[in-house]
């Protein structure tokens, strides 16, 4: 008898164990994974949402990467489940419950864009590319916190205050896409949606160890994105693009497959190829560098980029170490700043311009990407800018004609710890103390938009992934760059460089 009562304790034991590793394995699957458990009926979205629902009460408080949860969102789960019952199905995502950015507009849900007068504001109608995601099936689970109107490279506001890395809460999450990619490493959704004009994208998911992808310029929507402010004309017609944060590059190409749909609301949308090409890693050409334009990078970054590639070369890869002919990175990143200037402050008179540029000539000299933001603006000064960039693309595009892609570091760091702002200019931080990157200063816009500003300006597609740990156990991702247009490529590309790779495990994902 007590052999059969030991027996039936350890049965227990173990069956409580496995469902609880396989309950936790669920969080960590891809949307593509759990889409297709959802579909065969091998899981109801009412049971995933709760579970997902579960993992944010247990452990957002330690991170705040959701600010505002969906409260509709188990009802939402029951419609998609009883649509199922009936035979239909909505889209690739129905059932599954994601994040979007909390400057993306949500009908009837709080969206305040991490700015104090909005922090009541409830959207009327969705964004447009919320709205093709719902039609999608997907379910809006909550909304990712932002630094104040995303302009900044960590995740702070003073409605919501400060995201945390899941991989160690005493550093950034980066920003301004912070929110969404700490809830993909944490298990709180199975996809994210955000936004990138400076590496909003790129250094997230760079710190969280997820992937991400800056879309060319022009083939995702903005309507409904804030900033601009709900009142303002939006000004906003260069570098600023939308993109999707993921566990995976097969849901990046699902996310952007939905959204590159063309659609009545934005004619203005550019279409693009959707083909799924056939990678051979021995046919492919990679140029690639670990650092550029003199600016200095983490050492186990640098070495870690080239062990990587020295993989890609191994696995059959033409690798090259090039940099593009030609290819002023200083005027470049001059260029990005005017662009912000004109665009961000077009109703501010040049007077006040002036005032200001004076007052921080001292914080923006070392700083080229800054140094055209704040200073006078003109229709010429507008066209010059226009024109700079038009050069720089199409050196760009010409280099990549040569290769498939470019392998680039996304940022000086890894994931830093929290850095505190020096002073605040109206809703925009100063940062006059350093980072630290192998002990050397280094500006802190320096650190997080050196690399990632570039290709704003080029308006090239750039994927975000890890590719390994450091010695502090954070992530060092990188970005892997494309000709303009061709996204869908770069993802079946980064999904075979992705095989040589580390994969990541994440924090909670080991608990």
């Amino acid at each position: 008898m007590k052999i059969v009562i030991c027996f039936f304790v350890a049965y227990t034991v173990f069956m409580v164990n496995s469902f609880a590793e396989e309950d936790n394995s669920l969080l960590f699957k891809t949307a593509t994974e759990i889409a297709k458990s959802i579909r065969e009926k091998r899981i109801t979205s009412v049971e995933v949402v709760t579970k997902v629902n579960s993992q944010i009460q247990k452990y957002n408080k330690n991170y705040n990467a959701i600010v505002t949860l969906n409260t509709n969102a188990i009802a939402d789960a029951k419609k998609a489940d009883e649509l199922l019952a009936q035979g239909k199905i909505l889209g690739p995502l129905h059932g599954v419950p994601i994040v979007v950015k909390d400057s993306f507009k949500v009908q009837g849900i709080r969206t305040t864009s991490g700015y104090i007068e909005l922090k009541d504001y409830i959207a009327e109608e969705d964004a447009l590319v919320v709205k093709l995601l719902k039609e999608a099936g997907a379910i809006i689970i909550g909304k990712g916190n932002l630094p104040t109107l995303a302009m900044d490279m960590q995740t702070d506001n003073v409605v919501f205050g400060r995201t945390n890395n899941p991989w160690d809460i005493s550093r950034t999450s980066g920003g301004s896409t912070g929110g969404d990619s700490v809830a993909l490493a944490a298990g709180f959704a199975y996809l994210g949606f955000g936004s990138d004009l400076a590496g909003s994208l790129r250094i997230p998911t760079s710190f969280t160890g997820t992937f991400g992808l800056k879309t060319t310029y022009g083939i995702v929507s903005k309507n409904g994105h804030i900033p601009p402010l709900p009142t303002e004309v939006n000004g906003l017609h260069a570098l600023a693009v939308m993109g999707p944060v993921a566990r995976s590059i097969d849901d990046l190409r699902l996310a952007l497959e939905i959204v590159t749909e063309p659609h009545k609301e934005d004619k203005t949308i550019i279409p693009i190829r959707k083909d799924i090409d056939k990678v051979n890693i021995k046919k492919l050409k990679i140029a690639w560098v670990d650092s550029f334009g003199d600016v200095p990078v983490q050492k186990e970054i640098r070495d870690n980029i080239t062990k990587f590639v020295k993989k890609l070369e191994s696995s059959g890869a033409q690798v090259t170490r090039i940099e593009p002919n030609g290819f002023n990175y200083v005027e470049v990143w001059e260029t990005w700043g005017g662009f912000v200037g004109h665009q961000g402050g077009y109703d501010t008179s040049n007077f006040m311009r002036w005032m200001g540029d004076f007052f921080t000539k001292g914080v923006t000299k070392n700083i080229p990407m800054h140094r055209k933001i704040i200073g006078p603006i003109s229709v010429p000064s507008y066209m010059e800018l226009l024109n700079k960039q038009q050069k720089y693309i199409t050196i760009m595009d010409n280099f990549l004609d040569e290769y498939d892609v470019w392998i680039t570091p996304i940022s000086s760091t890894t994931a830093f710890k929290h850095h505190k702002p020096s002073k605040a200019l109206g809703n925009f931080n100063v940062y006059n103390d350093p980072i630290l990157v192998d002990g050397k200063e280094v500006p802190y816009y320096i650190v997080t938009q050196a690399y990632t500003t570039i290709f704003s300006v080029t308006e090239n597609p750039v994927l975000s992934m890890p590719i390994a740990l450091d010695s502090n156990g954070l992530p060092i991702g990188i970005q892997v760059v494309a000709k303009r247009f061709q996204d869908f490529k770069l993802l079946d590309i980064g999904k075979v460089l992705n095989e040589s790779a580390d994969k990541m495990i994440y924090p909670l994902q080991k608990k």
